[in-house]
């Protein structure tokens, strides 16, 4: 699987996102996710010599955006920061709501990610409809990935999992050897090797799409930090 695993430069790092460490992870879990379906879509370049236009486009993909209103998204920010905070102090918040709105509205922050990502949830799966460019893979220069990604999501006892369950590429099923493969995998597992990541999502007791939202549940006993 290691010639799957390809993680493009545009993945940020969680501390980058502005709306903080928990949901940036939930975020990079998306990205390390997008990061293995361009890695499939690329593979084409590998695998399927010559075909690069097939798995590529010349143009971007236009995706929607979702914009709040600054009032919005600070309250949205403050429903985070409060949310952490309380973790941190080893109390134990509410459930953390988020809609796939929500999500997007936060995204559209990112001026590196607007319009390249949309989010959408739905029958207990995490969609990612993308558009990044190619530059960085051999043969693909000025062109563009643009497709989209299906996981399934869930978080026990403190244990991410991600799961590819669909994607396509340009447009085209990426073909069934490689998401048979890839969908064995354990796309998030990438996230235990920062131990602040590791250490926030032991905190959690579970993680579930309702609807068009998703509902991060907190364990009902947070240790005390030392």
């Amino acid at each position: 699987m290691d010639e799957y695993q390809a993680t493009p430069h545009y993945v940020q790092s969680s501390k980058k996102f502005p709306w903080g460490c928990l949901v940036g992870g939930c975020a990079t879990v998306m990205f390390l996710m997008i990061g293995m379906a361009v890695g499939t879509g690329i593979a084409g370049y590998y695998f399927y010599k010559g075909q690069v236009a097939k798995y590529t486009s010349e143009s971007p993909r236009e995706l929607p955006t979702i914009e709040y209103s600054p009032e919005e998204i600070e309250d949205i920010t403050d429903r985070l920061e409060s949310f952490k905070s309380t973790l941190d102090k080893g109390e134990t918040p509410p459930p953390m709501v988020l809609t796939s709105d929500d999500i997007n509205a936060l995204i559209s922050q990112n001026e590196q990610l607007k319009g390249r990502i949309f989010v959408r949830i739905d029958e207990g799966q995490v969609t990612a409809d993308v558009s990044f460019p190619t530059d960085a893979f051999p043969g693909a220069k000025d062109r563009f990935f643009n497709g989209s990604v299906a996981a399934d999501v869930s978080l026990e006892n403190g244990v991410l999992i991600v799961t590819l369950a669909d994607a396509e590429v340009n447009g085209q099923k990426v073909p069934k050897p490689i998401m048979d493969a890839m969908s064995k995998e354990n796309l998030a597992k990438e996230l235990y090797n920062d131990p602040e990541m590791a250490k926030t999502l032991s905190k959690f007791e579970s993680l579930v799409i309702d609807g068009e939202k998703i509902v991060l549940t907190p364990k009902s006993e947070v240790s005390s930090p030392p």
